[in-house]
């Protein structure tokens, strides 16, 4: 018999340590979870209680496929072998060796969603040039290249920073330069909620397609013929939390940032499954408006009090 999948998230698997909930073994269904488990299970403080309810659960890690080009197939592939502590294991070993670039350009994220304050913002420039000199250290000659195209561009990118503070990020003054002045977005309800956002903001970005604004298809394709429906789901969570909806706070802090990461490959996970399972309603609530819009048959389903309590 073929399983289907549902995948789980991170806040419901929490509510099962702390025992708010019971959860088993499904005989129709595999629980499924997703490398984006092990970033949050590493930024907490109780790695093994997590990775155990996992392995009671007999969940199945789903991954997703890369090509002989090293780009992603826009496939994802379940790992039947294995168990969560040891795929734990491989995670942490792999990302230890990675370099710490993928929170750079977080202090920009915070401020364009209106939030953040101005020294980080200030810092960037000569953070990014640092990075760069690190990341071709062992290569000479591109490293003197670098060096000196970076002494050229670094006051640029700081007189741009600048600009940017100068001009401020007031978030509901973005959110009014795009059509929406009184709050239309957050209220956006019922079906093809994505199209109803575009008809209120679209006719501020003349020569843009729906596809485009919200990150399914961008410009630079960067190697892709078409842009994985998997970055286009984060990219569009991103865009989300701009224009308001069903935005949160937290998008706003630098600290809380890598947790709204996670939120989105989440949802960009989930649309490999049958279903995904959250007790985040502003999740389950993003899910719907983008499966529906990219037409994704994943089911999204909210934990509420009435379901699975113990």
């Amino acid at each position: 018999m073929v399983k289907s999948l549902l995948y789980i998230d991170q806040n419901v698997v929490g509510l099962h340590i702390e025992k708010h909930i019971k959860l088993t073994k499904l005989s129709s269904f595999y629980w499924v979870y997703s490398k984006e488990h092990f970033a949050e299970i590493n930024r907490s403080s109780h790695a093994e209680r997590y990775l155990e309810a996992l392995e009671f659960l007999d969940a199945k890690l789903l991954d997703l496929e890369l090509g002989s080009d090293e780009k992603f197939t826009g496939c994802a592939q379940l790992i039947e072998h294995g168990t969560p502590s040891q795929h734990y294991d491989s995670y942490i070993r792999a990302t230890s060796e990675e370099d710490s670039s993928e929170n750079l350009f977080d202090p920009f994220v915070v401020w364009l969603n209106g939030g953040g304050e101005e020294g980080s913002l200030r810092k960037l420039p000569d953070q990014l040039a640092e990075q760069i000199t690190v990341l071709t250290t062992d290569l000479p000659e591109i490293n003197s290249t670098m060096c000196s195209t970076l002494e050229s561009i670094t006051p640029d990118f700081a007189q741009l920073i600048e600009n940017l503070i100068e001009y401020g990020n007031d978030i509901s003054e973005t959110r009014k330069a795009m059509g929406d002045g009184r709050g239309a977005v957050g209220d956006v309800k019922g079906e093809n909620q994505i199209q109803q956002i575009w008809n209120i903001i679209g006719r501020s970005c003349p020569g843009v397609t729906c596809d485009q604004f919200f990150g399914f298809d961008p410009t630079d394709k960067q190697g892709y013929e078409s842009w994985p429906v998997h970055l286009g789901i984060i990219n569009c969570c991103a865009v989300m939390d701009i224009v308001g909806f069903q935005a949160e706070k937290k998008c706003r802090k630098v600290e809380k940032l890598a947790n709204v990461r996670s939120d989105a490959r989440h949802i960009a996970m989930g649309a490999f499954c049958s279903a995904i399972l959250s007790e985040d309603k502003r999740l389950i609530r993003r899910a719907t408006a983008i499966y529906q819009y990219k037409n994704i048959g994943t089911i999204p389903m909210l934990l509420t009090n009435n379901m699975l309590r113990a």
